[in-house]
């Protein structure tokens, strides 16, 4: 029933194109506006952001609903409220389909739609690529392979470069083009700014495209943010965990096509990433469908005042990730409320760094706004509730994890105001993550179990931590230890899934097969789509002589995860332990090709063509396996 809702905003709600203006969003994530130079920052020049902000319409008051890059995204494409939508975390959340977004109702009305993501964050799987012809999000290595957060993203060049091959491809097409750079984002091993130029580097290949292809008169561009980056401000490193405006407020700069005139260079009016996508429908004559909740900001383009209706943002991290109380906060005229077990009330004209909180000096102004935040979200919240929670898999749990994001609970509570308070454990936050991302990145040390103990004393109700402490020992080599602290995590929550399939990896490595088998079996029964424990249990089988259980196993992954050069390379093997050298030769074939690096599957391979009689071939495999591993000569 969803889906016919949706095919009839698409299909009757909108009249036919009146304009043939190009559209072209970008979004260079977790940049603060005033780190650009054209918002006034004197420590880097961003010269081609600067260039289109002076021939264009800066933004100088947008603000992001929330401090993170899937759910900020999520209001973009469909111009309603994260609790509209429904997308509330990067983790374990998604858009989903009876959602109404901005590239559909443009390829719905004739436009050639591309996305071009620069990190996972917003990869196809999570509902992002709805309504895109292409959306390209070729990341250095199989995601398969995914070790590093480095791996799961890929520089502004490489994204610059997907989308004028693009453009060059398609020379004629009226486009609506998503444009992604996530190198603003950590981990920025030569700093921010220095990442901040690099973008603005790509930037300029793309304006000096635009002008080469006579495209940039044609062609209405939207440079904005998903939102900001503490820096340390308030104690917090990143963004996600609270919603001052360090992370809230973003650049948005206005580059209309010749066709659209501006009378307003500067706006100081308040604006949010919510009203982007009235103000592309407007500006290329299309009216959006009724429950969109963001508002055109073309009158404010033209020099007109617009009332200001309040902005609205929130966290559920500290509530989804620690059972702590989620933020939420109205922003109206000079003053900011924030819904908090200690409530927070600003005047961001006066103190717009949010460090003087008038709480207690103004209580009737702080009870009037928490009043007028109820009626806010009273009026745009969906009619019969929004929930995008999606199953979590243990394959995207850890290429999330890689990121540095970590997700415990998929259920939303809005418990404003009780509860934990986020601004008393913001310490414990920056503790626990970085233990997190070390884990991520390897960089383990026997120190890592007195920081997660003394993250355990600050705050006792925090769950997870012995599954943290389980995969450390594992890490380090520790596996009695890591079984035993594996074991205590089930014990504590036995649908910890990711728990349990670390835990039979270890317990095959110390050869505790049966009891393996058992909890693999356990495993996938929760999650079927789990690849890497079907291998395990696929190497398992093959250990213990059961060789047709094990190639039935991987061929249930390589039918599903047809990019998968491990399984095909196992798979590979097995054929050939049963002398099914036709299937062995094909499955090694599929194998190198993914990976040309392999230098063990080019070995096999050679073994294989050997076996069948093609000696030429299989010479030039086992050369090429040598040229790439020599110690594999005395093989």
């Amino acid at each position: 029933m969803k889906h016919l809702v949706k095919l009839a905003c698409l299909l009757i709600v909108f009249p036919t194109l009146l304009y043939g203006e190009n559209i072209l969003i970008i979004s260079i994530d977790t940049l603060r506006a005033d780190r650009l130079s054209c918002y006034g920052y004197q420590k880097n020049e961003t010269t081609h952001i600067d260039k289109w902000a002076v021939e264009g319409v800066r933004f100088e008051k947008a603000y992001s609903e929330f401090p993170l890059t899937l759910p900020a995204h999520s209001t973009i494409f469909t111009a309603t409220y994260p609790f509209y939508h429904g997308v509330r975390e990067n983790v374990g959340f998604l858009l989903t389909e009876d959602q109404v977004t901005l590239a559909e109702i443009l390829r719905k009305n004739g436009y050639l739609t591309g996305a071009f993501i620069g990190s996972y964050v917003l990869a196809s799987e999570f509902g992002t690529s709805q309504g895109f012809d292409a959306f390209d999000e070729e990341f250095p290595v199989p995601i398969e392979s995914v070790i590093s957060a480095s791996a799961l993203q890929r520089p502004a060049e490489q994204v610059t470069d997907s989308f004028l091959k693009w453009l060059e491809r398609n020379p004629e097409s009226k486009f609506f083009a998503f444009v992604h750079f996530y190198d603003p984002h950590t981990p920025r091993p030569n700093g921010y700014d220095w990442e901040v130029s690099r973008v603005d580097r790509s930037i300029g290949r793309i304006d000096a495209y635009l002008r080469k292809s006579n495209l940039l008169e044609k062609t209405h561009i939207f440079l904005l943010s998903d939102h900001g980056e503490s820096l340390g401000e308030h104690g917090e490193s990143g963004h996600g965990f609270f919603i001052y405006d360090s992370t809230l407020r973003v650049p948005l700069i206005v580059r209309p096509a010749q066709t659209f005139s501006i009378s307003q260079k500067l706006v100081k009016q308040v604006v949010s990433l919510v009203d982007v996508m009235p103000t592309v429908l407007q500006m290329v004559g299309l009216r959006g469908p009724s429950h969109l909740q963001g508002r055109s900001m073309i009158p404010m383009m033209l020099g007109k005042e617009a009332r200001d209706i309040g902005l609205y943002a929130e966290s559920y991290i500290p509530q989804l990730h620690f059972g702590w109380s989620p933020l939420r906060s109205f922003r109206l005229g000079r003053y900011k409320f924030i819904d908090a077990p200690r409530p927070e009330l600003y005047d961001v004209v006066e103190d717009c760094g949010e460090k003087m909180n008038l709480f207690s000096e103004r209580p009737v102004l702080a009870k009037q706004y928490r009043e007028q935040l109820e009626e806010f979200v009273s009026k745009y919240q969906p009619r019969d509730g929004a929930h995008a929670a999606a199953g979590l898999g243990r394959a995207t749990s850890e290429k999330l994890a890689a990121l540095g994001y970590v997700k415990l609970s998929p259920k939303i509570r809005s418990d404003f105001g009780k509860g934990v308070d986020p601004k008393e454990r913001i310490a414990v936050f920056e503790s626990y993550h970085g233990v997190v991302n070390d884990l991520a990145e390897r960089k383990v040390t026997r120190r890592i179990f007195a920081r997660i103990e003394e993250i355990r004393r600050q705050a006792p109700e925090i769950r997870g931590l012995v599954t943290l402490e389980a995969r450390a020992h594992q890490r380090l080599g520790n596996l009695e230890e890591a079984h035993k602290r594996y074991r205590q995590a089930l014990e504590e929550d036995p649908d910890n899934n990711l728990a349990r399939a670390y835990m039979a990896t270890v317990m095959i490595h110390l050869g505790k097969m049966d009891e393996a088998e058992r909890e693999l079996h356990v495993v996938l029964a929760n999650d079927p789509d789990d690849y890497r424990s079907r291998n395990n249990l696929a190497g398992l089988y093959r250990m213990k002589g059961k060789v047709e259980a094990a190639i039935t196993e991987m061929k249930k992954i390589v039918e599903t995860r047809s990019t998968y050069a491990a399984g095909w390379h196992n798979l590979g093997q097995l054929y050939a332990q049963t002398r099914k050298w036709e299937a062995a030769e094909a499955a090694l074939h599929k194998a190198v090709n993914l990976d040309q690096r392999n230098a063990l599957a080019h070995l096999h391979l050679a073994y294989v063509l050997n076996a069948v009689g093609k000696t030429d071939e299989a010479k030039r495999e086992r050369h090429i396996a040598l040229e790439l591993d020599p110690g594999l000569s005395k093989r």
